[in-house]
Order: structure tokens, then sequence, then C-alpha cells
């Protein structure tokens, strides 16, 4: 099947048994089978927000079971999240045509008798309002996110904050790119944007970063040729706070993939003495591939002694709920214990 309903309920039901992170899950699903241009963006686009959502989802389909099923089988239950995604929250496809697609890929799929199932609760989800939190609905729930989460918020926070706060992560993400001074001019980039229908506006108090309003992909030219990056406003603060200047020797500690040294070696405009390293080899070694043509020295960071520096970065791990908004898998992949652990985690890499 080459139906991008089918690839995103198979993409979402492999993100659920092997409990590995939505974008790998994807991006090896997409080059296993050949999947390009429109229709990976738009699958990509679908799985996101089908978990940016998994909560409402879930609770609607509970709603209409006469007998809830906990042991429900992975792939019926992600057939019925996206139907229901599509029915209730999309609206592009007629309701009949959403749900005689699903209901022929339930019997394809999954069964038969299960294809009953689905035939009905769909035909019931036409009525529901998208919009219209349902009496007796949590807030977790119609926020789409797990109950310690929402609990630990509350009480960090209290209610109005945590609103604030799971209405911003459930809009769309935006994206930021920084653009490499030294090998494309401001002028150049502009001209770019508009010959590819780029829209774009600039990052006050900012010389090369730029947030994309529309039309992300049509600067993958750039991207690919290393003359901009993906890379958040946020984490280049983090490293002009720093600031690297030419001649001093910086350590970039927890470095890969790598973004942010780039940046430094930048400012640093190819003099002085730049040290990255990581815990983790493997994202280390990719780092390493991938950033060759700048001046930096890679440490190992367990066996390696490292020299005194003007300056060091230490972007510890974390949790990572602060980019929810960017991405939504993370909200069903923490426990309570996570943060336990990654609190440790950032003391011994202090110490």
């Amino acid at each position: 099947m080459d139906d991008v309903r089918y690839h995103s309920v198979s993409i979402l039901t492999e993100f659920d048994i092997t409990k590995k992170q939505l974008k790998s899950v994807r991006d090896r699903y997409c080059i296993n089978h050949s999947i390009k241009g429109q229709n990976r963006q738009r699958l990509t686009a679908q799985t996101n927000d089908i978990i940016r959502w998994r909560g409402r989802l879930d609770y609607w389909i509970r709603n209409l079971l006469k007998k809830p099923n906990k042991k429900m089988d992975s792939k019926l239950m992600n057939i019925l999240r996206a139907g229901f995604y599509e029915i209730i929250m999309d609206n592009k496809i007629p309701e009949y045509a959403s749900v005689n697609t699903y209901v022929d890929l339930c019997k394809k799929t999954v069964g038969i008798q299960q294809s009953k199932l689905v035939n009905a609760l769909l035909r019931k989800s036409i009525d529901i309002d998208a919009k219209k939190k349902p009496v007796g609905c949590s807030d977790y729930d119609w926020y789409s996110f797990p109950k310690w989460l929402w609990d630990k918020w509350i009480n960090q926070f209290g209610n109005e904050m945590t609103l604030a706060l799971a209405g911003s992560f459930n809009h769309a993400p935006s994206f930021s790119i920084h653009r490499k001074e030294s090998e494309i001019s401001e002028e150049e980039f502009y001209s770019f944007c508009e010959n590819e229908n780029v829209v774009n506006k600039k990052w006050p108090n900012s010389g090369s970063f730029y947030l994309i309003v529309q039309n992300l992909s049509g600067l993958q030219p750039l991207l690919k040729s290393g003359k901009l990056a993906v890379q958040d406003r946020a984490a280049g603060i983090v490293v002009e706070m720093l600031n690297p200047k030419p001649g001093e020797t910086i350590l970039d500690v927890c470095a890969a993939p790598g973004t942010k040294t780039h940046y430094i070696a930048e400012l640093m405009q190819g003099d002085g003495d730049l040290y990255a390293s990581d815990l983790d080899n493997k994202r280390m070694s990719v780092f390493s591939s991938k950033w060759k043509n700048v001046n930096v020295s890679i440490k190992n960071a367990i066996e390696d002694d490292f020299p005194f520096a003007d300056g060091i970065l230490i972007d510890a791990p974390c949790s990572g709920t602060g980019v929810i908004g960017k991405k939504p898998d993370i909200r069903w992949r923490r426990s309570p214990g996570d943060i336990t652990k990654f609190v440790k985690l950032q003391s011994d890499i202090l110490n």
C-alpha cells in the first residue's frame, strides 16, 4: 500500500511497540519505503499531530466504547486515532471517505471483525465537536498530556500558567534557522528566500537568526550545503552569552550534534582552541563526520584531560519537556523517574 494513511498507522504502531523516538521511527520508515517530497511532508505533519493530540483522541475513543478495552491491539488503536483525527480535527477530507478508507484499512491489516468496531466508532465520531470540551473531561486529557506531568506543572506554575503552557506547546511549532555569515551574505539569503517563496522574519537583536514563517522545505539546498542550520534562537543566545572571542580556549561539553559548537567556532573566527566532547560516543561520531571543516579538537569525555579554558558551555542532558512543542512524542516517552535521573546526571557532569 502506498496510501499515506497506511504509512501513518504503521509508523504510529511501530512508535508504540519499539518505544523509540517518533522522528527516528519515521525517518527509517520513509527511507525503507522510499517516501519522499510532499508525501513525506504530509506523513510528518499527520503523525506529529496524532501524537500531539493522542490524549484527547484516546479520551474520545474511550468515551464511545461501551466496554473500554485496555488491551486493544496497537494497530487497531492507531487506526482509530488516525480516523478520529482526520474526521474531527483535520477537516480536509469528506467524512464518509475517511470512514470508508479506515474501515477498509482495518479489514486488510487487522481483521474483518475489528473493522465493524472501526466503522461504528468512526461514524459516531462525526458528531463530536472538536472545540467543545466535554463535561467530565480532565484538563490533561483535553490538552493531551500525561497526568503526572500535568500535576507537576500545576504544583510548579499554578493552573493559569499550566493552561497557557499547554496551549503554547500544542500550537504548530515554528522553526528558526542560523545563517552562517562566512558562507552566505544576508543579501544572498533574502534573494534566495524570495525566489523560493520562503517567508521569514529576522529575530530582534540578532545578526544571523531568522524565524521561518512559511516553506522551510524551500531552504533545503542551503541547509544541505551547510550555509544554513536549523537552530533555535534560544540556542544561539546561549552561545552569545558565552561570548567566545578569537584567541580564547573554549570547551563545549555535551556538544553533539554540534550546532552550538559550529556557532562558537564561527564567533572565534578560526583563531583559538575549541574542544568538544560528549558522553554519547555514537552521537559524537556523527558530530565528527558532520563538522570536518570546523577547527575543533574532539575530546573523549571520560578518558581525556581538559585544558584550563576561558569559557565552558555545558548543554547538559535533560528531560526535554521544554521542547514538547517541536517534539510532541516526548510527553508520552517521559516518566517521573526520568526527571530524577536527569538531575543526577547533570550533577555528575558538573562535578
